[in-house]
């Protein structure tokens, strides 16, 4: 696909960076437990910023990129019962904030998904295949009426809003399909992590799809800093057995 080459010959881009509450090099590592077990690590980093030039016909223009990295490790003790090593990765346009590339590399117990969405926004398509482990290899496409996000991205672009109890905004998010991804903002609290008590704004995002952190159907929460960085201190999501919470483990830079 035309995107896994420019992506991987992308370069770091020397220009400044557009202002966003994030940066290049920013990262953010959680403590996870599942109920009061401590199941292993996670993060969520940008982890660099980018420049890939698109062509299609006689057409080619040129982005900036920034590209996001999600991880979870589980540790040695859950190992034994359900071994997790989860990947994400996702190039949100600096200027536009709609994605480039979305990847997920999820090997959980014995499911393995390779999965990878090319978004051509000059022929306005987007391509997708998953490769699960023991089955056949699945190919989907569809139009891009509208700019959209990943469900990765989409965290960044909630951190991009301006928060106030009460209010609650939409995002335009493709999973599968594009379907709009409400966010409301539910109160400001002061919680208490590893990495110390933060102000914060709680924030719950209503998901008719599966995405990066949640399944559908359950309910995920997000705790953001009350300041400019809007930074992702804590998360609390429904899974089939009860909840997993994530904890800011230390304050980055």
């Amino acid at each position: 696909m035309t995107f896994f080459i420019f992506c991987l010959v992308s370069s770091t881009l020397i220009a400044a960076e557009p202002p966003v509450p994030w940066k290049a090099g920013e990262k953010f590592d959680f403590n996870i437990t599942v109920g009061f077990i401590a199941a292993g690590t996670a993060s969520l980093e940008v982890r660099d910023f980018v420049e890939h030039e698109v062509s299609s016909g006689n057409v080619r223009k040129d982005y900036r990129s920034f590209r996001l990295v999600a991880t979870a490790t589980s540790n040695a003790f859950v190992d034994v019962f359900f071994k997790v090593r989860d990947r994400n990765e996702s190039w949100l346009d600096a200027e536009g904030l709609f994605t480039h590339r979305f990847e997920q590399h999820n090997h959980e117990g014995k499911y393995h998904l390779d999965q990878t969405v090319a978004y051509d926004w000059i022929d306005r398509r987007w391509k997708q295949t998953d490769l699960v482990k023991g089955r056949e290899p699945k190919f989907e496409e569809g139009d891009l009426p509208i700019p959209v996000v990943d469900t990765l991205s989409a965290l960044w672009l909630v951190r991009a809003h301006e928060l106030k109890v009460g209010e609650d905004f939409s995002l335009d998010v493709h999973s599968g399909k594009i379907y709009p991804l409400v966010v409301k903002v539910l109160k400001r609290e002061t919680v208490k992590v590893p990495a110390g008590s933060f102000d914060c704004f709680m924030v719950e995002p209503f998901l008719k799809e599966k995405g990066i952190f949640i399944q559908k159907g359950k309910k995920l929460q997000v705790w953001l800093t009350a300041d400019d960085r809007r930074m992702p201190v804590k998360m609390k999501a429904e899974i089939f057995i009860g909840h997993v919470h994530a904890e800011l483990a230390e304050t980055p830079q």
